[in-house]
């Protein structure tokens, strides 16, 4: 498996995209938050996404040069549509509306349409916390469906995350939430297929509706299904997804209809100062924090963590040592630039 510096990998996956004729600035956007997912841990969001995007590019899916506008626009709530671009540079603009609105009016969201897959969540949560607000996103899936209902087996829902991110102060980031209503995102499993690996039991039902631990059966013939995190709970906050993502964004909500895959998104954007002093929230954040760390560990366990932290020490590890990319998503990667002259 080849380990690849960070700003090595930031420079392959952004020339691949712009020889792609998607504009330097938004391919170099694109490729820091593909290599920063891997840099985080979540290879499932990083670039093994590289070779779907550019077959999205080639087969007219994804726009490289969207135009971008306002589809509903109020002091606080907006609708931004996004003519198909990548999800990362529409939503890069829509977590700058939520900062500006949001600052000025204390609550904001924003929701992206006709926008294609925005990538890791956490980013614009994240952004948005360490602008000192509550950031909060939610995503469907429109066509790209891979998880079964609760009781149910076949694909009908998308993974649809969830995002939250707490602001600390001067800028920090006190907590950092990301993950799919799904046991598992569908990258996850991909990344699993690509190493020729099995995955643990209760995560995907192969196309008969059996349980199985073989990746190789869920993107076989018929497919089959991933579950929903937490049983009826996933699938309950599943259906709300779809509502606030996809209906309320009016990119719709999962549904037998065939088209360009789009992700309904919603960015929520609190300022909690509109509640209480700045110093008293951050502080019973810290406190609330402190208690929970107090706790005794539970067997195997050696410490208690606040979501983020993972992440944070992940990033610092791969950033000194280098990303490992699994060889057959690098053998696709590799792929992808030479059918443009990029250099590997």
């Amino acid at each position: 498996m080849p380990i690849v510096p960070a700003a090595e990998l930031e420079r392959l996956t952004a020339e691949i995209f712009a020889a792609r004729h998607v504009p330097r600035a938004d391919a170099d956007w694109i490729a820091m938050l593909l290599v920063r997912a891997n840099l985080r841990g979540h290879d499932s969001h990083g670039v093994i996404r590289v070779p779907q995007y550019c077959a999205a590019l080639k087969s007219g899916h994804l726009n490289p040069t969207p135009k971008i506008q306002l589809a509903v626009d109020t002091p606080t709530i907006a609708v931004l549509d996004g003519d198909h671009g990548f999800g990362q540079v529409v939503a890069r603009r829509g977590t700058a509306l939520a900062i500006e609105r949001g600052r000025t009016h204390g609550l904001a969201a924003v929701a992206l349409r006709r926008t294609s897959h925005v990538g890791r969540l956490a980013d614009y949560a994240e952004t948005l916390a360490a602008e000192g607000l509550v950031g909060m996103l939610w995503a469907n899936a429109k066509s790209g469906l891979n998880v079964a209902p609760w009781g149910g087996s076949g694909k009908r829902l998308g993974t649809n995350p969830h995002a939250i991110a707490i602001p600390g102060p001067g800028g920090a980031i006190a907590m950092s939430h990301d993950f799919a209503s799904s046991v598992w995102a569908e990258g996850k499993l991909r990344v699993k297929f690509n190493r020729g690996e099995t995955v643990p039991s209760g995560i995907m039902l192969n196309g008969r509706g059996e349980p199985s631990t073989d990746p190789k059966e869920f993107y076989g013939e018929p497919p089959g299904s991933l579950l929903t995190a937490g049983a009826h709970k996933g699938y309950g906050l599943s259906l709300a997804i779809e509502i606030l993502g996809g209906i309320l964004s009016g990119t719709g909500a999962a549904s037998a209809e065939k088209g360009k895959f789009a992700n309904g998104t919603l960015i929520v954007a609190l300022d909690p100062t509109r509640f209480l002093p700045p110093a008293e929230f951050h502080a019973q954040v810290a406190a609330l924090f402190a208690w929970v760390r107090g706790a005794s560990p539970a067997a195997g366990a050696s410490e208690i963590l606040v979501p983020g932290e993972p992440e944070a020490r992940t990033e610092r590890a791969r950033r000194a040592e280098g990303v490992g990319v699994e060889d057959e998503t690098w053998r696709q990667i590799t792929a992808c630039a030479s059918e443009v002259g990029v250099r590997a």
